[in-house]
């Protein structure tokens, strides 16, 4: 029986089936008896080991299919861009595409949100030569500076003036709770903001006061101790601002809604975008490091539109003390305008201190005669 299993097959080479032609081999189904086809018998296969012709067979395969080009999956959208444009037709394309020639006002002038601070002195108008009389509306601000300054007394006297002229204005609270309800002998931060409200408003009466003042007035608290993320902050934010349409918010403080500190950069420029969509106008109050700049750095002060920044200055020899109305070796507190993208800053330093009755900061009356901020016009 073995001479006729090899019949057709000289030399009993294994690996032949039975009924085989010589040079034919094992090619794929439907190719079975092909000359020169895929087989074990073709030019350079190794004859005599099945296994191993059948694996070259498989390789040479594999090469054929993967011998055409590929295509990296990140350049795919570009390698037809505008047949995908023309067959999609979604006008949503040409949302994100601005084209400023199409617009009809072109030029404006930054308009002022007035605080009844000397914050209304340190940004100018366009010409440099008046003080713009408030700070940039609808810009996103940064108010910075070393803790029991004035900075959350001077947002109270500014959030009241503006709700008595009738914008809607609201209060973010992170630091501390708001109204203790239960009495504890506290004067929570809800009676501060009436009595410092009162105070710049003129308006003694309780009454008149939350009809005046405190009915466009709103107060979010977002205290990360009660499990709230920035998420949980940013969603009861939008729903605030929109609900009411708000005009003015202040925060207090932006470094506390991110407990760790290292996104209030980022946090503030989502915010910032935000704000510029809803045309709302934003104080942010922040906190400073040991080395003197604000918690977030160089980066929250690129991100604000504007940063004012309060710091202590040493008067460190005679001579100075004598020109900023000090004693030698004395720290006075100063604020100065560190940048704002819509309008001049004033150069220098303005001394400051905290007026009496609302707490908000004012400048100092030895304040330097050649380093004077102008007068608003008008």
């Amino acid at each position: 029986m073995a001479g006729d299993q090899n019949q057709g097959n000289p030399g009993g080479m294994p690996g032949m089936m039975p009924g085989m032609m010589p040079g034919q081999g094992m090619g794929m189904p439907g190719q079975m008896g092909m000359p020169g086809q895929m087989g074990m018998g073709m030019p350079g296969m190794m004859g005599g080991n099945p296994m191993m012709q059948m694996m070259q067979m498989m390789q040479m395969m594999m090469g054929n299919q993967m011998g055409a080009p590929t295509i990296d999956p990140s350049a795919m959208p570009f390698a037809n861009p505008m047949a995908n444009v023309q067959q999609d037709g979604d006008a949503g394309l040409d949302a994100d595409i601005i084209r400023p020639a199409t617009f009809t006002d072109l030029v404006r002038s930054q308009e002022a949100l007035a605080t009844g601070s000397v914050l209304d002195r340190l940004v100018l108008t366009e010409d440099g030569a008046a003080a713009l009389g408030g700070v940039p509306k609808g810009c996103t601000m940064a108010f910075v500076g070393p803790p029991g300054k004035g900075k959350t007394r001077t947002a109270l006297s500014m959030l009241a003036r503006a709700a008595a002229s009738g914008m809607k204005v609201a209060f973010v609270v992170a630091e501390e709770g708001f109204h203790n309800a239960e009495g504890s002998g506290r004067d929570d931060l809800c009676s501060r903001m009436v009595k410092i409200g009162m105070a710049a408003t003129g308006i003694t009466d309780v009454e008149k006061f939350k009809t005046e003042v405190l009915e466009r007035t709103y107060v979010l608290e977002s205290q990360y101790h009660k499990g709230q993320t920035w998420d949980d902050f940013i969603s009861k934010y939008r729903y605030l601002v929109e609900r009411a349409a708000i005009d003015l918010v202040v925060i207090d403080s932006l470094n506390m809604l991110d407990p760790t500190k290292n996104r209030t950069a980022d946090n503030l420029s989502a915010l910032k975008t935000y704000n510029h969509e809803q045309g709302v106008t934003a104080v942010c109050i922040g906190q400073i490091k040991d080395t003197g700049l604000p918690v977030g750095g160089e980066a929250l002060m690129h991100t604000a539109d504007a940063v004012f920044l309060i710091e202590e200055m040493s008067l460190g020899s005679k001579e100075i003390a004598a020109q900023w109305g000090g004693n030698y070796r004395d720290k006075i507190d100063v604020i100065r305008a560190v940048k704002s993208v819509t309008t001049p800053t004033f150069a220098h330093p303005v001394r400051v201190q905290q007026a009496e009755g609302t707490g908000a900061l004012e400048m100092h009356p030895a304040q330097p005669a050649d380093m004077m901020p102008p007068e608003p016009r008008g």
